[in-house]
């Protein structure tokens, strides 16, 4: 697995295709809808997605803050793949979504494997949470005030605020529970491997 590290241009080609892919998909959402549509949780994963291979490309990857970011960035740019692929998909398409919902993430966890090595310990998955429980919470209680909500299975004038809460507390944020600390495991694992 170490010969993996050895492989530099591997690693410069998955940093760069999560980059471009990134790039790209949030630049034509700006080009298309300007700023309006950053209350996305996808456009706020890929900026997350964004500003940590921009950070990497600066060499920041030593700094502590980095490896919290770029886990963040890896549990918010999962979701955005998973929800997209099994509730959204069959709503969207074009060559935008698929940056957006399929390349990007998949992109970025080869890059996260591939090149990231200082990483956030398992038992620290709490910190991946943050960012989707925020977001959760933000909309939970705006819907409740303004009706609003940027996507419908959150909605809770459509839905009601007790089925929301349970999709989103008691079914999403598990998941995420559970993903977060299998996804840790796995990149404790492959780095311990990695360095013998």
């Amino acid at each position: 697995m170490a010969k993996l590290r050895e492989k530099n241009w591997m690693i410069n080609i998955f940093w760069g295709l999560a980059f471009i892919s990134s790039f790209w998909g949030l630049a034509w959402s700006v080009v298309n809808a300007g700023f309006s549509n950053f209350h996305y949780f996808t456009l706020q994963s890929n900026l997350l997605v964004l500003a940590t291979t921009t950070a990497f490309l600066l060499c920041f990857q030593d700094k502590k803050w980095f490896k919290y970011l770029s886990a963040i960035a890896l549990i918010n740019i999962i979701i955005t793949g998973i929800v997209f692929h099994v509730l959204l998909a069959e709503y969207i398409d074009g060559l935008h979504s698929h940056l957006l919902h399929t390349f990007t993430p998949i992109l970025y966890v080869l890059f996260y494997f591939s090149s990231i090595t200082n990483v956030v310990k398992t038992k620290q998955f709490y910190v991946m949470l943050i960012y989707p429980l925020v977001y959760f919470l933000i909309f939970l209680i705006l819907g409740a005030v303004t009706g609003y909500a940027p996507y419908d299975f959150m909605n809770v004038s459509i839905s009601g605020v007790w089925p929301v809460i349970q999709l989103t507390i008691f079914m999403m944020m598990p998941a995420i529970i559970i993903l977060s600390i299998i996804l840790l495991y796995l990149k404790n694992l492959f780095e311990s491997k990695i360095k013998g």
